[in-house]
């Protein structure tokens, strides 16, 4: 996966001011200053929060700079933990209860002791040491002492709370994946027991199942959350923030040619990186249309394998339903005159898009539906209708 590439004038070399593909900090960061203001002002209350955000809209990266705000501001102790490569509830417990002894202490003796003080059971507990010198944690249980145990390590932020009368962030990210463990009770029933000095912050990338999880009043979720959905990050900051770069390496790049980047990308930031990264490996000086059409097209170039697959796993209604909302911009959908262009019906279209909704191919805001990924909604406009059945 591409980080970094360099570009040489003459004696100079110059890498890349752009980064996208992993989670980004620093300067690499961009706004999300209100959201992070609102997530630290609920840690400090103490709400536990659900945060929903489409893959590639940045949601990781806010979550981990929020877990270096909180850590620095020196009031909060923050567990991390991700859902998205767990396979079975033992490997969850071993892992999250890594997490959470990291966590605590840096000191492995003061971890330890911690540890053996509250756990009930008080299993082994096995310290190993990686090729990096990192330690971690692990558990020595039999399927005996799985229930109890998982219950005790669910309770281990809320015992460190009150034992170090300290305030504890656990954040959960890619949530959704518990559904697949059968674990929600469980979690609600433990959770649900910890007080003010514990905050829980539940994020994902999968609206349906979350959706499931946390609006369905059969779900041990239930109303148990604050929800909180995050955007696109706004034109005005992207100006500022591509500018600068540009500006920062010697080149320049015009607000036309930004205010049409953030038309394709919709602001989604690993987008916006990826295309100006291309964009700034093309520029000798001045960013020009030639170059910012090139580079989308290499970016497509690159999603094409993953979007055909998408395209292909489809029902033939299911492609005419998303060049159909693409032709028409997701609006007024429902028009007969339309739906037989088209070549559907209105039952056929309920159908197709209650399925595209499940997969989260395609979302609703308002009465308007539109492809979640921005960079797919533009390959199937361009590669996927025939430029007669465009608008």
């Amino acid at each position: 996966m591409q980080k970094l590439s360099f570009c040489i004038y003459g004696e100079n070399t110059m890498s890349n001011p752009f980064f996208y593909g992993n989670e980004v900090s620093g300067e690499d960061f961009c706004d999300r200053t209100d959201e992070l203001d609102e997530l630290k002002k609920d840690a400090g209350a103490g709400l536990n929060v659900l945060l929903y955000a489409p893959r590639r809209l940045g949601k990781t990266s806010l979550l981990r700079k929020l877990q270096t705000q909180l850590e620095q501001s020196g009031q909060y102790t923050v567990v991390f933990f991700d859902f998205f490569s767990i396979s079975s509830v033992d490997e969850f417990i071993q892992r999250y209860f890594n997490a959470v002894a990291q966590s605590f202490d840096t000191v492995p003796d003061k971890v330890l002791n911690f540890m053996k003080s509250v756990l009930k059971l008080r299993p082994n507990i096995i310290v190993t040491m990686g090729q990096s010198g990192e330690l971690s944690y692990g558990l020595s249980i039999t399927k005996r002492e799985r229930e109890s145990t998982l219950e005790d390590v669910l309770n281990l932020p809320n015992l460190y709370a009150k034992a170090k009368k300290a305030k504890v962030v656990v954040i959960f990210d890619e949530f959704q994946e518990i559904e697949q463990f059968d674990l929600e009770k469980k979690f609600r029933s433990v959770i649900q027991t910890h007080g003010r000095q514990v905050s829980y912050l539940f994020s994902g990338s999968k609206k349906s199942i979350l959706k499931r999880m946390f609006h369905d009043s059969s779900r041990a979720f239930y109303k148990s959350v604050k929800h909180m959905h995050i955007g696109e990050i706004s034109l005005e900051e992207w100006i500022l923030f591509v500018q600068g770069k540009f500006e920062r390496t010697g080149k320049k790049v015009g607000v036309k040619h930004i205010r049409e980047a953030f038309g394709i990308t919709q602001g989604f930031p690993y987008y916006m990186q990826q295309l100006m990264f291309e964009v700034w490996n093309e520029t000798a000086e001045v960013v020009d249309e030639a170059i910012l059409q090139n580079a989308v097209r290499v970016m497509c170039e690159r999603e094409y394998d993953l979007y055909s697959y998408i395209w292909s796993d489809l029902t033939i209604n299911q492609r005419k339903t998303l060049k159909y909302i693409i032709i028409n911009d997701g609006k007024n959908l429902y028009a007969n005159e339309q739906l037989g262009d088209a070549g559907l019906t209105a039952s056929t279209l309920k159908s197709t898009l209650d399925g595209l909704l499940k997969k989260d191919i395609c979302d609703r805001k308002n009465d308007r539906y539109y492809l979640v990924d921005p960079l797919m909604s533009y390959w199937v406009r361009h590669y996927m209708i025939s430029e007669h059945s465009l608008p």
